[in-house]
């Protein structure tokens, strides 16, 4: 775990997800053990080619600022990283105007950004686990891998979630 990428590795750019059917269908899988409902799902599953992320890695990427941008507004968010001896928690507003907490750090000798989301208290202590890094083959693919943790505990509610997206450099 380090605070910095890798000299080689840059996510910065403006990035458009690959939505192939089996994606829609993964993403909807997602959404529904996150407790979302079958309209919301509809929605956004459906609207996904319409989104787009602004990625711009700063500081060594120490800092990634993010706009994740769709027909319903844009989601504006600084993921600060940090090493094991100093760990960061930042604070953020997320697109439900929840605030929450986001730790962050580079692994893999700085190729991969990892961060969790915690705090969002209408999945009850359920944290959401983002891992981020380039594709290895195709350096114009930005390959995001989202994990929903549940809360510990019995609840019928939510469930182990987890998609595989890929964006291309626009």
């Amino acid at each position: 775990r380090q605070a910095t990428s890798s000299p080689t590795t840059d996510l910065s750019g403006t990035w458009t997800p690959i939505a192939t059917p089996e994606f829609k269908a993964e993403y909807d899988a997602y959404l529904k053990n996150c407790s979302q409902s079958f309209l919301f799902r509809k929605v956004v599953v459906n609207g996904i080619e319409y989104q787009k992320e602004e990625i711009c890695q700063l500081d060594n990427g120490e800092r990634l600022e993010i706009i994740a941008m769709n027909p319903a507004g844009n989601w504006n968010r600084t993921l600060v990283a940090s090493s094991a001896d100093n760990p960061v928690n930042t604070t953020i507003v997320d697109p439900d105007k929840d605030t929450v907490d986001v730790e962050a750090w580079w692994e893999e000798d700085g190729t991969k950004h990892r961060s969790i989301l915690r705090g969002k208290k209408s999945v009850n202590g359920g944290e959401f686990v983002t891992v981020r890094y380039l594709d290895e083959e195709e350096k114009d693919v930005l390959v995001c891998e989202s994990t929903f943790l549940p809360p510990d505990g019995p609840s019928s509610a939510f469930q182990y979630g987890r998609v595989v997206w890929k964006f291309r450099r626009c």
